[in-house]
């Protein structure tokens, strides 16, 4: 898999001089991320050896024998080509996660469900059983510790009497790998699908000199993604620190600032964080 987690795995072992193959279904890595940026770490993984088999689909497992007699796994794949094999000393599945909704009496509740099966809560953690809340995986929304945390304070807030809502304009993702990637707010992908109007700001993160004293001879990308009235709508940084500066653009994107307030923003220098206020 070629998600966040296989990613980060993939990194893991390599940067340990494990020889790793990706085999992921999709045409690219990292589906929920910038494509762009996502392209971009898959090739600088690529240059340091990792084999990516992407647009394929695994269709067997079996247990060969190495020409020591150790066991090894055989991985049969089919893609455009054709079918085809590779073999290795180990697997790791790493296929995306579900979350656990049965063997606790949840299904005794009889709680209104998403399409998509998830459980449906309105914008103060509640289903639609009163006084029962739901946070976490659960909801659906984002199978991140980060947003689960935020949820559980909206829910007890609610529960004591506080006014608090739940917002999802601004959940942070990040991708440990090395260099990092991280976003924030809307993808290029997601503005095209919902058919809102944007243009895209890039900058080379070379820009920023302490980014170039702490990365040598790496470079990376930093992208804005602007409304007609530029406001901020999303954030997408590949590059060391991204999972730090991220937040930054978030809160940007949550209080709905134009790059032109947030440009009026004074940011200390030199930082890496700079950069989003060189964007224009």
């Amino acid at each position: 898999g070629g998600g966040v987690i296989g990613m980060e795995f993939a990194s893991f072992f390599n940067s340990l001089g494990v020889q790793v193959t990706v085999v992921e279904m999709l045409d690219e890595i990292l589906g929920g991320m910038d494509k762009e940026l996502s392209a971009l770490l898959r090739a600088e993984y690529a240059k340091r050896g990792i084999r990516f088999l992407t647009g394929t689909k695994v269709t067997a497992l079996s247990e060969v024998s190495s020409a020591e007699g150790l066991p090894q796994v055989q991985v049969g794949y089919e893609d455009a080509q054709g079918a085809g094999s590779v073999v290795a000393h180990k697997l790791l599945m790493s296929v995306g996660r579900r979350p656990v909704t049965k063997g606790f009496g949840l299904e005794n509740l009889n709680l209104e469900k998403t399409e998509r099966g998830s459980i449906r809560v309105d914008g103060h953690m509640q289903t639609s059983l009163p006084g029962v809340y739901v946070c976490g995986d659960l909801t659906g929304f984002s199978l991140l510790a980060h947003t689960a945390v935020r949820e559980a304070e909206v829910a007890v807030h609610h529960i004591i009497g506080k006014e608090d809502v739940m917002s999802y304009r601004a959940i942070p993702g990040v991708v440990y790998t090395n260099p990092e990637i991280a976003g924030v707010g809307e993808t290029e992908e997601s503005l095209q699908k919902k058919g809102i109007a944007y243009r895209a700001l890039k900058l080379p993160m070379a820009y920023s000199g302490r980014f170039v004293a702490e990365n040598e001879g790496v470079n990376g990308v930093c992208k804005l993604l602007l409304a007609d009235d530029d406001t901020v709508l999303g954030a997408h940084v590949l590059g060391n620190p991204a999972s730090e500066i991220i937040t930054l653009a978030g809160m940007a994107i949550e209080l709905r600032l134009t790059i032109g307030q947030w440009k009026k923003i004074v940011f200390p220098h030199p930082t890496v964080g700079e950069i989003f206020r060189e964007m224009v």
